[in-house]
C-alpha cells in the first residue's frame, strides 16, 4: 500500500470512530429513512368496552288500569233499572304488585228507577281471581235498602295474589230483590255481575 493509500484509509477510520463516539442522535439521523415493519394499534379503552357491553335498561311497561287515576264508575243493566257501581281507592294503583296491601271502596245504587218500588241487596260478594288461584274476598249477606236514593257502601280489603302474578280480575255480584209493584210486598230477584280487572307490576316491571 503506499503512503497516500494508508493515508486515506486512517482518515476514514477516523470518521467513523468519530460517528460511533457521537451518541445516538447521530445514529437516528442515518437510519431516519427506516421503516417499522410491524405497526402497533392502541388497546381499547377499559371504560369504551365496559360502555359498549352494558345493555340498556330496560323500561318498565304496564298496562292501564281502571283504577289508575283513583276512581272508576260502571253501570250494569237490570232490565227496566241499572246499578251504578262506584270504586275507588287512595291506593296508588300503578304500584300494585302480586304482594302489595289493597283496598277498594265499593258503592252501589239504582239508578233508572222511582222510589216507590222497594230495592233490597241481599248478597254483595267478591271473588279474586290471579289466573293460578281463584278465591272469595268477602260475602256480605243480610238486607240492605237501596231503594233511591239510598246507597249500599263497603270496603274491600284483597288478599296477595300467587307470586309472578301480572293482574287480578275481581267480579263483584250483587243479589237484589225488587218489590213487583209499590207497597206489594212481593218481590223478583235480579242478580248484578261486574268485573274490575288490576294489572300488577312483576319485579318492578309488569311482563
Amino acid at each position: 500500500m503506499t503512503r497516500t493509500a494508508r493515508h486515506i484509509a486512517r482518515i476514514a477510520a477516523a470518521g467513523i470512530a468519530a460517528v460511533l463516539l457521537t451518541g445516538c442522535s447521530s445514529i437516528t439521523d442515518l437510519t431516519s429513512s427506516s421503516k417499522p415493519l410491524l405497526k402497533s394499534s392502541p388497546s381499547a379503552s377499559p371504560a369504551a368496552s365496559a360502555s359498549a357491553s352494558a345493555a340498556p335498561a330496560p323500561t318498565p311497561t304496564r298496562a292501564s288500569g281502571p283504577l289508575d287515576t283513583g276512581t272508576v264508575t260502571h253501570r250494569v243493566d237490570q232490565g227496566n233499572f241499572s246499578v251504578q257501581l262506584t270504586y275507588w281507592t287512595s291506593d296508588n294503583a300503578k304500584q300494585y304488585t302480586a304482594a302489595s296491601s289493597k283496598t277498594i271502596n265499593v258503592a252501589a245504587h239504582i239508578e233508572d228507577a222511582d222510589s216507590t218500588h222497594h230495592v233490597t241487596v241481599t248478597t254483595f260478594q267478591v271473588i279474586q281471581d290471579d289466573s293460578a288461584k281463584r278465591a272469595v274476598v268477602t260475602t256480605d249477606s243480610g238486607k240492605f235498602d237501596v231503594t233511591p236514593p239510598y246507597p249500599y257502601n263497603t270496603v274491600v280489603t284483597l288478599p296477595a295474589a300467587t307470586a309472578g302474578a301480572t293482574k287480578l280480575t275481581l267480579t263483584i255480584r250483587l243479589d237484589l230483590l225488587v218489590e213487583t209493584a209499590p207497597k206489594s210486598n212481593s218481590y223478583y230477584r235480579s242478580t248484578a255481575l261486574d268485573t274490575l280487572t288490576l294489572p300488577l307490576l312483576t319485579n318492578g316491571t309488569a311482563r
